[in-house]
């Protein structure tokens, strides 16, 4: 699911041609005083006990953690084929994703104490909803205490379908759906070229950036021998839709160079009469040109063929930085934070940019592998990434209203400590839930 929802539009269901695809970006745009942020908190519940992730149908599971958060708290439930997997309220929304974690998009908001207030509300409520001498939620880039085999396969369609297709294309696609959780932020631009500089920082920065949230040192109960082994995970997905997309950046970013590449990525599948169908690995290059039994794209088709790439940073019709490990509250906070002070303020994006310059396209996923690896004791050009870090943190910071500043204290104090949340589980061995989950788990 994605903050930001688009509302329903009937043009969506004409069919377009080449132009329209890019010109869907352009649409995009938005004027400073409209700009907003949003934000998606993933986290897992899990048995207290033995660190094992409920499943979506066993009694006080995820199905029923969902109706009681509907029943007492005013979410509308949606249920496709008599199954809740989706809740909304005011712009907001609660939903699984293919291993059952629990994701809370925020509505658009302009202030991040906003933001910081909807997270509160739903943390609440979900302590509201379940027993905390037996469940806890768990914020980490993968779960601690589970492989990814163990886990049920995925209750949504759209998911079932990717677990089908997926596995196929690269060795950690099983991993990446069930067993990952991440904190994403979405952002507002205001015309092509604010939104390609915007993209570029973020692609290039984030191997970087991410560091300072790498939050994934346990796997299967055991250290996992990353900082960020939901890094590792990504490392092995499919190359077609995930990445820093450095070919792209090198070449220059453009609407129509994001769009061409769309177009060349293998569809996951398609939607029509309301069902999704397997594409068989045919291009939206092939479906524009040629159809799939006599239909041709709408904007819903190209709308949902976004959603099915994943690159570290992704552009729709505002631009979604992906790539953070989830992290308890307050560092959760900080990941918006971040990328708000340096995307949403000229002087902070200006300098950014050029710091940006530092990290050639070409070694950006050897600095990813890197960062992922070993947190903020990588290295990059004879710095330590904790140095460049600092760097675009400071950055940050400037480019915040003084009064939003301390959403990014915690991001400060993992660097004077020197530690990604990761680090520091190397050697250990035997861990139990009792001695992990409070690390992990929303306080």
């Amino acid at each position: 699911m994605s903050v930001f929802q688009t509302a329903a539009d009937p043009a969506a269901s004409h069919p377009v041609t080449a132009a329209d695809l890019i010109d869907y970006f352009h649409a995009g745009a938005k004027p400073r005083d409209r700009w907003q942020v949003g934000a998606e908190f993933e986290k897992f519940a899990v048995e207290r006990a033995t660190g094992r992730p409920l499943s979506y149908d066993e009694p006080g599971g995820v199905r029923d953690i969902l109706r009681a958060l509907a029943d007492r708290f005013g979410w509308t439930a949606h249920a496709p084929r008599g199954r809740v997997v989706l809740l909304t309220r005011d712009g907001a929304t609660v939903s699984i994703e293919p291993g059952n974690q629990v994701e809370f998009s925020s509505p658009p908001v302009e202030r991040l104490s906003e933001l910081e207030a909807h997270l509160r509300g739903h943390v609440a409520e979900l302590r509201a909803v379940t027993d905390p001498d037996r469940v806890a939620w768990v914020a980490a880039g993968v779960t601690p205490f589970c492989r990814a085999e163990e886990l049920p396969p995925p209750v949504r369609l759209r998911h079932q379908l990717m677990a089908e297709v997926l596995p196929a294309r690269c060795e950690t696609a099983e991993h990446m759906m069930k067993a990952t959780a991440s904190t994403q932020a979405a952002f507002d631009y205001a015309d092509e070229a604010d939104a390609v500089r915007k993209f570029a920082v973020a692609l290039t920065l984030s191997p970087v950036v991410n560091a300072l949230w790498g939050n994934s040192p346990l796997y299967n109960g055991r250290p996992s021998g990353w900082c960020s082994y939901r890094g590792r995970v990504w490392l092995g997905m499919d190359a077609d839709r995930s990445g820093l997309l450095t070919e792209l950046l090198a070449d220059g970013l453009s609407f129509e160079r994001w769009a061409n590449h769309l177009l060349d990525v293998p569809m996951l599948f398609t939607r029509a009469d309301g069902q999704y169908h397997p594409s068989d690995g045919r291009t939206f290059r092939d479906f524009l040109a040629r159809g799939i039994d006599g239909r041709f794209p709408t904007r819903a088709d190209w709308e949902l063929h976004i959603t099915t790439v994943f690159p570290e940073v992704r552009l729709k019709q505002f631009l979604e930085v992906r790539g953070a490990d989830a992290n308890p509250p307050p560092l959760a906070l900080a990941v918006p934070a971040m990328w708000k002070g340096l995307l949403y303020s000229d002087t902070a994006l200006s300098a950014a940019t050029e710091l940006a310059k530092r990290f050639p396209p070409a070694e950006l996923d050897t600095l990813f592998e890197e960062a992922a690896q070993h947190g903020l004791a990588a290295e990059f050009a004879g710095r330590p990434v904790r140095d460049w870090a600092r760097d675009v943190a400071n950055l940050a910071a400037a480019g915040l209203p003084a009064d939003e500043r301390r959403f990014l204290d915690p991001v400060f104090a993992v660097l004077e400590a020197g530690k990604s949340p990761g680090m520091g589980w190397e050697g250990l061995a035997n861990l139990t839930p009792a001695e992990v989950l409070p690390r992990f788990e929303y306080a």
